[in-house]
């Protein structure tokens, strides 16, 4: 619910330029060519692209051939669009492909296709390819995609993406680079940090390396969606944003850092530093997270064997569920009256452990939206059924909650005639679409048991992947020396191409922040891990039905 993904769009991609670097510096990238040509932007949108093409500091860096990466613009109703860059190796320029679609790995392969045309100073056959892309209705998820030009030998073919899937390793590129440059603490650390809504500053020498980690960061947020600020990578004129005074998730590039961290205004700020794999932070929200759900979370990130797939995704579901996914819970419903949600009643049922994080994370924007997009789709009869809740129906099975449904069941039909009536007129059509047989249950199963099998047949690039994380394992930590005001900066990226493995280390305040009401920071450490309980993948004949969820009667 709440996502910024636009819905049904127009077209393929809005627009293609060629953007050429600025040869001084106090100019700004300027546009050499576009696609289509009569595109104008009305909302100012080919003001913007150039600046966002090279967002590093151009008189001091040099911007990495061949690199791809990907900037965000927001339009006026709050979706998102995709700049898809690549810095074309041997010229000053920069190709672009805006589009509503988050097909990242597609348009990285069709800008490489440009990219080479463009070397061999094809324009023609630029133009033809993107004729044919541009003028190709957008296909249905999981379909493939032929895409003929008019000129011969540039055919281009693909299998459009399905959003809604979770994402996987390798092939979702930026949670596979993701997961490849940060590790398991840090990931973490992020992550917490991004349910806590803090405003968070991701920075890396390489932008291929800085948008990956925030696009795949973001996407381990489900079923919640960052709804701050939300800016990949930044380019030098926007830096302000990063002293503003509400939540964000911002890229910036390491040769901007300077300029940054001279600014006014920057505490109370999460610093993740890609290169030295270091975080800088005031907080302890690690810690206040449930011990036993993180704890097995690290445990499955370590075990890099298993993480292909949608073993990663899967792993921060898992723990999702385990965090909110009690929320049907404390689902209401009077005869009459439109289902809500009581806070208390979500609170009070969940354990000990759980409520510190839970008591602050229910008044956050992440959460709020999930739950009124909730409510609205029950509320208007449609109901919904997804990954996240078919994973709690899992989880639920396990524990013997269909009981809870059962006798919620039969309470409704002790009530009488008029409640039951009332009760079907106005959920019946919600519950439905919630409530999925044995049978479905014991087939999902089933496929996963085949997806697992299949992961294990890894290719020779993906085995490299995580042999190369496996060898920074092995390194000796690297610590965070203090400056010389009491706080403490990052070091320099290492010269060398090999990653150290990361300490993490939080800077003392004098303030303790909010909401734990730590006086002093310290390194944190993670207890022993803790393997969950998985689910049993099959079922019994007496029980024949799961509920995906409910709605308590009042």
């Amino acid at each position: 619910m709440a996502s910024r993904l636009k819905e049904n769009p127009d077209r393929t991609f809005e627009c293609f330029v060629e953007v050429s670097a600025p040869s001084e510096r106090n100019k700004d990238p300027e546009i050499a060519w576009k696609y289509p040509k009569d595109f104008q932007g009305l909302d100012g949108v080919l003001k913007m692209m150039p600046k966002f093409c090279f967002p590093l500091d151009i008189a001091s860096t040099t911007p990495v051939s061949g690199q791809h990466f990907t900037f965000v613009l927001t339009d006026i109703d709050s979706k998102q669009r995709f700049g898809f860059c690549r810095h074309s190796p041997g010229t000053r320029s920069c190709l672009c492909i805006l589009s509503y679609l988050p097909w990242f790995e597609i348009y990285y392969k069709l800008l490489n296709t440009l990219g080479e045309l463009l070397l061999r100073k094809q324009e023609q056959d630029i133009s033809s390819i993107l004729e044919a892309v541009y003028t190709h209705r957008v296909p249905d998820p999981d379909t493939l995609v032929n895409i003929h030009p008019r000129q011969p030998g540039l055919d281009f073919s693909f299998t459009c993406p399905d959003s809604s899937r979770l994402p996987s390793i390798p092939e979702n590129r930026n949670l596979t680079e993701y997961y490849v440059a940060v590790e398991p603490i840090m990931m973490l650390h992020i992550f917490s940090s991004m349910l806590y809504e803090r405003r968070i500053l991701v920075t890396s020498s390489k932008l291929s390396t800085l948008t990956a980690i925030v696009h795949g960061a973001s996407s381990l947020l489900y079923p919640l969606y960052w709804q701050h600020v939300y800016i990949p990578v930044i380019p030098p004129h926007l830096l302000d944003y990063c002293c503003a005074p509400m939540p964000f998730l911002i890229g910036v590039h390491s040769s901007l850092m300077e300029k940054v961290q001279s600014m006014a205004g920057l505490e109370d700020i999460v610093v993740f530093n890609a290169d030295s794999n270091t975080l800088d932070t005031p907080f302890d929200d690690l810690q206040t997270l449930p011990h036993d759900v993180m704890s097995s979370l690290k445990s499955k990130l370590k075990k890099t064997g298993t993480m292909q797939g949608e073993g990663v995704a899967k792993a921060y579901l898992r723990a999702m569920v385990h965090l909110i996914g009690g929320y049907r819970d404390a689902l209401r419903f009077k005869p009459g009256e439109e289902i809500t949600f009581s806070e208390e009643a979500f609170i009070s049922s969940r354990s000990n452990s759980s409520k510190e994080f839970l008591t602050n994370v229910i008044q956050g924007q992440l959460f709020k939206q999930f739950i009124d997009g909730r409510l609205d789709l029950l509320n208007s009869g449609q109901g919904f059924s997804d990954v996240f809740e078919e994973e709690i129906n899992l989880v639920d099975y396990s524990k013997g909650s269909i009981k809870t449904y059962t006798a919620w069941l039969n309470s409704v039909k002790k009530e009488g005639g008029n409640i039951l009536k009332g009760v079907r007129k106005k959920a019946k059509p919600a519950v439905k679409s919630m409530v999925s047989t044995g049978k479905d249950v014991a087939k999902l199963a089933r496929e996963q048991a085949k997806s697992v099998k299949s992961k294990f047949k890894q290719s020779k690039e993906t085995e490299d992947i995580f042999d190369a994380r496996r060898q920074r394992a092995s390194q000796p930590g690297l610590i965070i020396p203090n400056r010389a005001d009491g706080r403490r900066s990052a070091p320099d990226s290492p010269e060398d191409e090999r990653r150290r493995p990361i300490s993490h280390h939080v800077r003392p305040r004098d303030v303790p922040p909010k909401p734990t009401p730590y006086h002093l920071r310290q390194s944190m450490a993670i207890k022993p891990t803790q393997e969950l309980v998985r689910p049993r993948t099959t079922l019994s004949t007496r029980e024949r039905y799961m509920v995906i969820g409910h709605v308590e009667l009042l």
